[in-house]
Parts: structure tokens; C-alpha cells; sequence
């Protein structure tokens, strides 16, 4: 596809980015810019072909989904060995006090 010169405004600390970056990778500073926009068209045509964007989790949520966890507190009757035996010695505990 041919291409056509188009002017873009750019801030001065991008274009000596693009022009750096395009210098280690041996580029014009158009290619990049083009190279760029492609990639950025192709995930935002991505994006709209699922309707929306990948939900976003956290570490948190996504650990205490797979410990068995809610937000922090345990669910259902399954709890390890460590727990339970920390839980026996500190209802031992209250009861000698």
C-alpha cells in the first residue's frame, strides 16, 4: 500500500523518543509511528470484537478465589491442617485462662 505524508504534532520530549527508539531499532521515525498505530488498531479492533476490554483482576482476588477464599474469609468447611490445629491450640488457650 502506498504511503502518504501526513503531519502529526508532537510534543518535543515524544518526537526525541520516537526519534531515539526509532534509531536503536533501525527504523524511520515514520515506521515506528506506523508500526505503533497498527498494533494499537489491532488490539483495539480486538477489544471491540469481544465487546469489551479483559477484566482487570487483582492478585488478592485472584489468590483467594483459588485458595477457596472471599474477599479474606474462608468459605465452605474445607480448612487445612495448619489452621486446625492453630485454631484447637488457641481454643486450649482461652480455656486454661
Amino acid at each position: 500500500m502506498p504511503s502518504t505524508k501526513r503531519a502529526v504534532y508532537l510534543n518535543a520530549d515524544l518526537h526525541k523518543a520516537l526519534r531515539a527508539k526509532s534509531a536503536e531499532m533501525d527504523l524511520t521515525v515514520a515506521e515506528l509511528v506506523s508500526k505503533a498505530a497498527r498494533t494499537y488498531l489491532a488490539d483495539a479492533a480486538d477489544e471491540a470484537m469481544f465487546g469489551r476490554q479483559e477484566p482487570s483482576v487483582s492478585f488478592r482476588s485472584a489468590r483467594a478465589t483459588k485458595n477457596g477464599t472471599k474477599a479474606g474469609k474462608k468459605v465452605g468447611k474445607k480448612v487445612s491442617k495448619k489452621a486446625s490445629k492453630k485454631a484447637t491450640r488457641k481454643a486450649s488457650k482461652k480455656r486454661r485462662a
